[in-house]
């Protein structure tokens, strides 16, 4: 069992979260153990979509969240459920098409044509509502940050600024960064 970081002077509700949320008292937060505390707050993500924020947050590869990539991931959680609620303009608890087109132009994707945004709305509204929930936009924004961080680690190392060229095998590799 490792031992905690020292806690904060006071307790605050991140600690407490944390302290919640970490069941085997290993000093990090597993998918596992992160789904569950997500579940209990309403956020029914499958495994691999929790694995999918811990990656985002995670610099050390380690598959798990110390405090501070809790923190991140609690304020990442905040600030598109904060947007969400913001664009969801009709109050309906869904996002239709053009509100998700705002709300990721205000996210920072504005870049991003309206085509392969519909593209990717569909992929994530499985049910055929055109429109997105809470989940299914959070899984779509993690989808968009993840291939921008995949798409920018292959743009580095081309000569051509905003555009790269994939062999089968790269392509691969970058398709299963994204999921």
């Amino acid at each position: 069992m490792a031992s905690y970081p020292p806690p904060p002077s006071y307790m605050t509700p991140e600690w407490a979260q944390f302290l919640e949320a970490d069941i085997d008292r290993s000093g990090q937060v597993d998918g596992t153990e992160l789904q569950n505390m997500l579940a209990a707050g309403g956020l029914v993500f499958s495994l691999q979509t929790v694995m999918q924020i811990i990656r985002l947050h995670n610099s050390r590869d380690s598959g798990t969240l110390d405090f501070a990539e809790f923190k991140q991931v609690q304020q990442f959680l905040s600030n598109v459920q904060a947007s969400f609620q913001y664009f969801n303009q009709s109050k309906s608890g869904r996002l239709d098409k053009s509100e998700v087109l705002r709300a990721l132009n205000h996210a920072g994707f504005g870049h991003v044509d309206e085509g392969a945004v519909k593209a990717a709305c569909q992929a994530f509204d499985p049910d055929r509502t055109n429109s997105l929930s809470l989940d299914q936009y959070i899984s779509l924004t993690l989808f968009l940050l993840n291939s921008k961080r995949v798409f920018e680690a292959f743009d580095a190392t081309t000569p051509e600024n905003g555009l790269i060229k994939l062999d089968f095998n790269q392509f691969v590799y970058a398709a299963a960064k994204t999921r």
